[in-house]
């Protein structure tokens, strides 16, 4: 059974990694509102801290959505990101794009609010 909270989305873009003084590119291969998978040979350790902007092209002005994020998976062909922070922005964009491309844009929404009800619930 799957511990996933957030469903996961297919979606195709380059994301730009900032670890420190160190930047490189890889391919989005999917994302969630908790995190996404990058496609890269770069190399990083898990529990790395990186700053991660996906620039979304095709618009005008471009849209850069930008997370603090987390290593928390490594693979052969990868990296997965679990995301720590997001300004109010780009977590609409976000969540934008997870309902754009999800064959049920209601079950995102479903998803957040039952995340947010879980941490008011917790902070009781």
């Amino acid at each position: 059974m799957s511990t996933r909270k957030f469903s996961r989305v297919n979606f195709s873009v380059t994301a730009t990694i900032k670890k420190g003084d160190r930047q490189f590119q890889g391919a989005v291969e999917n994302l969630s509102m908790t995190g996404m998978f990058l496609v890269t040979n770069e190399s990083l350790v898990v529990g790395d801290a990186v700053d991660i902007t996906v620039v979304l092209t095709g618009t005008f002005p471009e849209i850069a959505v930008s997370f603090s994020g987390i290593v928390t998976r490594i693979a052969e062909n990868g990296v997965g990101f679990t995301f720590e922070k997001i300004d109010l922005d780009s977590y609409m964009h976000l969540k934008n794009i997870i309902a754009y491309n999800i064959d049920d844009a209601e079950k995102v929404m479903e998803e957040i609010g039952q995340s947010i009800d879980e941490k008011f619930a917790a902070k009781k």
